[in-house]
């Protein structure tokens, strides 16, 4: 995957039981640890974040989801579920302010057009400019995180394989493809 989308997901398979990948994991973190990422909650949701003197932001964060699973005449696996993206007061902030200024601009077409067609000044097309003008802005604004994101985003997936010891992405493009 060259190309990190905002909040990526990716998920694949290991025959490692969840206990022995949350004790990778926090081995990783306690021995081989020189970005001090730190590992949060236990299973079967764990975070892999940042320390917080290195967050900002945009910084991102690895939501790691582990569920055991078996099919019918095979040996039990775990899937392994990721998630890499900025907090979730970051995310519902950004969504918010979509959900906001959609729905003022909607608001304001509403208003302004039959104000257009009685022939009175149209104050709610200007205000539904302004607002999708604001959206447009508030876009921009989450492409230049992502963009300053991406690296931090490529640290996470490199110390998720170093703990594993596994190409993460590559092992879920080949579950994908199969």
């Amino acid at each position: 995957m060259s190309e990190l989308r905002f909040r990526p997901r990716f998920r694949f398979r290991t025959p490692l039981h969840p206990d022995a990948i949350r004790d990778r994991l926090r081995a990783q973190v306690r021995d081989a640890n020189p970005a001090a990422y730190r590992l949060k909650g236990n299973l079967p949701h764990m975070i892999l974040q940042h320390p917080p003197d290195q967050q900002r932001l945009w910084t991102p964060q690895l939501d790691i989801d582990l569920e055991m699973e078996q099919e019918p005449g095979q040996e039990t696996f775990t899937v392994v579920r990721c998630m890499i993206g900025p907090a979730p007061t970051v995310w519902m902030m950004f969504m918010g302010g979509y959900i906001a200024l959609g729905l003022l601009a909607t608001f304001g077409l509403a208003i302004g057009y039959p104000q257009l067609r009685l022939n009175e000044s149209p104050w709610g097309l200007y205000g539904a400019a302004f607002l999708m003008t604001a959206g447009l802005v508030l876009w921009l604004l989450a492409q230049v995180g992502k963009h300053q994101a991406r690296e931090q985003m490529r640290a996470l997936l490199r110390f998720m394989d170093a703990s594993l010891g596994c190409d993460c992405l590559a092992a879920a493009e080949e579950e994908r493809s199969s």
